[in-house]
């Protein structure tokens, strides 16, 4: 499980960062990993807080131009080489930008890179144990709490979150409750 493989000093490290964020939060992922980034950027502007996916591929054509000092990015690999991503540390670390990275390699470019690595080494449950099934899973419930969290943060209410979130069940069970 994600609890027992991020310690509480290691989840505190990880809110800490994006907490502190006087940017935006940029999470990127290739294949599976991309979706589970586009996913964790969701739940973080659910949250109110600045975060947005961007394109791996975009960024090697000019879409890292989007970064800057105070920023953050989240680099999720399960494998840690994704070459889309290993081509981008030099631009990143140019300018500035922390790096968090969330991958089961601890040994790997992107984990030796980061400011902040997060192991996360989940058996996969297809047949094959090949897969990104069960760990894809496992990141997203790591930047849900993540988000969950930074609903805590003072200013951050319902009339918030219904402005954030103003369709789906989410907005018309606010909308409701909130007799907006």
């Amino acid at each position: 499980s994600v609890s027992e493989q991020v310690s509480e000093e290691l989840y505190e490290a990880l809110y800490g960062l994006i907490e502190a964020c006087k940017g935006k939060v940029a999470v990127m992922g290739m294949g599976t990993s991309g979706i589970a980034a586009r996913k964790a950027a969701h739940m973080l502007r659910v949250a109110d807080f600045p975060a947005f996916y961007l394109s791996p591929g975009d960024c090697a054509h000019g879409g890292i131009g989007a970064l800057s000092k105070d920023d953050i990015v989240i680099m999720l690999s399960r494998g840690g080489t994704t070459i889309e991503l290993v081509e981008l540390l030099p631009s990143i670390k140019r300018k500035g930008v922390k790096l968090i990275t969330v991958t089961a390699n601890n040994a790997s470019p992107l984990a030796q890179a980061a400011d902040l690595t997060i192991t996360l080494d989940v058996p996969e449950s297809d047949h094959k144990g090949i897969t990104a099934n069960s760990s894809i899973l496992a990141v997203i419930a790591l930047f849900d709490a993540v988000a969950d969290e930074l609903t805590n943060r003072a200013g951050y209410d319902e009339e918030v979150l219904y402005y954030n979130h103003i369709h789906g069940n989410v907005g018309d069970v606010l909308k409701d409750k909130l007799k907006i």
